[in-house]
């Protein structure tokens, strides 16, 4: 089991596809749970938290609007569940949780797109071999090692 809370979105769509396939080839029955958000939330934190951090090199890349439609194609052997980061985990409709925090709830897990993604490494191929060429950390094409190739 691995974790990325808070990781991926400093990194390119690009990468965080080329760094999930590798795990699934390395990691087959394994899983990795991370957070992630929609374009528009990932706007916003660059506007706000990465600026008044007072963070000028880093810029936020990765952004998923619905993680079990689109990330299983990142891989063959990678299959996807997700919950709204507010609402997936937590019944908010009790009396001692503040209509406020209901609405901010809806609006995270709406159309900011908050969610907690399980992706799971299947132990097998499900029948077609994923496309062997990656981005690099550089930007420049590389090749993902597989073992067996």
């Amino acid at each position: 089991m691995f974790f990325a809370a808070g990781v991926f979105y400093y990194f390119r769509t690009e990468q965080v596809q080329a760094l999930c396939a590798a795990m699934a080839e390395r990691f087959p029955g394994g899983r990795l749970v991370f957070d992630a958000a929609g374009p528009m939330a990932v706007k916003l934190m660059l506007k706000t938290w990465v600026k008044q951090a007072g963070i000028r090199d880093v810029g936020a890349y990765f952004s998923v609007r619905d993680a079990e439609k689109e990330l299983p194609a990142w891989s063959d052997r990678i299959s996807v569940s997700s919950r709204g980061y507010m609402l997936g985990y937590q019944d908010l409709r009790g009396p001692g949780v503040r209509s406020i925090h209901r609405l901010l709830a809806r609006a995270a897990d709406g159309p900011l797109k908050l969610q907690i993604v399980r992706m799971a490494f299947q132990k097998s191929h499900g029948g077609h071999r994923p496309d062997r060429r990656a981005l690099g950390t550089d930007g420049a094409a590389g090749t993902v090692y597989r073992p067996g190739d």
